[in-house]
Order: structure tokens, then sequence, then C-alpha cells
């Protein structure tokens, strides 16, 4: 899915995340086996990490079988004795049961529904197959706008009492989901709670405002040209800009 659907369900800011399209766009990658291949070989001599490859029955089907097996076998070949982990998350039931057994020896399953024994040894330097199920995790749900981002919506405020560095996480992650560029808070992970707080509480001010700000320019959009409210969203986004923003929408 696209970065501005897939805030909602992640953080993507301390990865590296591209779509999997056809469509020429940013952050996009297209279903091209060799493009695809190329993008993580280029990452396996570098450090440490986890490549996470979605859409394997989507690359089947416009690749063939044959081509997929090869290319999960190069994977695998690849990040042999390097410090990466390739997970290939499946649906089983899309694939026909002789190619899942063939698809299984070049990549061992993992079962993320239950911790693993003793007895299961897994290598970590093959790509895994996770196969995942219906349930999905569940997260605030959020009204969208016209151009697909999501609307701002006002939290209930983070007492003092009670303030933790895990609760701020949690909110900076919420807001991002909202598309609100919060970076300025996040130095405060790394504050004394007195001073996380103190910062927490002057961003959440900030986010007040332009949810403020954004409501007054969803019910007068009719009256801002295309242009001036593409730049206004914009601007209460990145939180950049509200006092002249609120002197060209409240003040006569």
């Amino acid at each position: 899915m696209p970065h501005r659907r897939l805030l909602e369900h992640l953080d993507i800011n301390s990865v590296e995340a591209y779509w999997l399209t056809e469509r020429a766009t940013e952050g996009a990658i297209r279903p091209d086996i060799s493009e695809i291949r190329n993008h993580i070989l280029r990452h396996l001599s570098n450090h440490a990490g986890i490549v996470i490859l979605e859409g394997l029955e989507w690359l089947m089907t416009i690749n063939g079988e044959d081509a997929v097996l090869s290319f999960v076998r190069e994977l695998r070949e690849s990040v042999y004795r390097t410090q990466w982990t390739i997970l290939l998350p499946i649906r089983s039931l899309a694939f026909e049961s002789l190619w899942l057994a063939r698809l299984r020896r070049e990549a061992p399953a993992v079962d993320l529904s239950s911790p693993k024994t003793d007895n299961e040894n897994v290598s970590s330097s093959d790509p895994e197959l996770v196969e995942v199920t219906d349930t999905e995790l569940e997260f605030d749900t959020l009204e969208v706008l016209e151009d697909g981002s999501p609307q701002l919506m006002m939290l209930s405020r983070l007492p003092s009492t009670g303030f933790t560095l895990s609760l701020l996480r949690k909110r900076i992650l919420q807001w991002r989901r909202m598309g609100l560029d919060v970076s300025e808070a996040e130095a405060a992970l790394s504050y004394k709670l007195d001073e996380a707080y103190t910062l927490y509480a002057a961003v959440e001010e900030k986010v007040r405002r332009a949810v403020e700000l954004e409501q007054y320019l969803n019910i007068n959009s009719s009256v801002f040209s295309a242009t001036d409210e593409a730049t206004a969203r914009f601007r209460i986004r990145q939180l950049t800009g509200l006092d002249e923003l609120e002197n060209q929408f409240f003040d006569d």
C-alpha cells in the first residue's frame, strides 16, 4: 500500500519502505524481479537488518512460477552468512501445493502464531516464509479526506501524572498516522520525564491549533483556490506557519 495508508498501521519513519506497484510514483518499486533483487542485494553487504517482501503471489502472476522460485533461491544464496534475515509473508492457499512444497525447500516456513521450541532450528540467514492469518492489528479508525490523507483529530491530552516515555512514544506514532510532522517531539524521548512532558505539552498545543485550522479549512474550502488550500494543508501538517494561518483564517 502507499505510504500515506501504511502510516495508519506502521511507523515507517525509522525504516526504508517501498510500495510495490506499477505506478510511477515516489516511494514505489515496480513488480519486476530483477529490480527488486538488485535493490535487496545492495543492502545485504552493509550492516544487519530484516527485509520483508510482501506480494509474492502477485510477483508469481506477473513473472511466472519458475522465475519466482529462482528469485527466492538467489535471495537465499545471497543472504547466507550475512547478518540479514529475509521474510516472505504469504497466504499458502494462493499457491498450488506442489509449487508451495518446492518453495518451502528454498525458504523454510516460520509459524509466528506460537513460540519456537528448542528443537526448531531455523537459520536466520535463510529467506523465511511467514504464513499470516486473517487476524489484523487493531488501530484507531481515522476519517479520510478527499485527497486520501487522514483527517486530523484532537486526542485527549496526556496528564503529567503517570506520564511515561512509552506513552509519549505511542502518542507520537498516533500523530504521525494522521500525517503530522512531530519530529520536534521525538527529542523528548531522550529527556528526563519532567523535561519530556514540557516539550510534549508544547507540541500538543501546536497540534491543537493545527486541528482547529484544518477544521476551518474543511468547512470553508470553497473560498480558497486549489493551490492555496493545498499549501495551507501542507503547512498545517508540518506544524509550520500556524500564526500566519490563524491571522489569515480568524482575523477580520
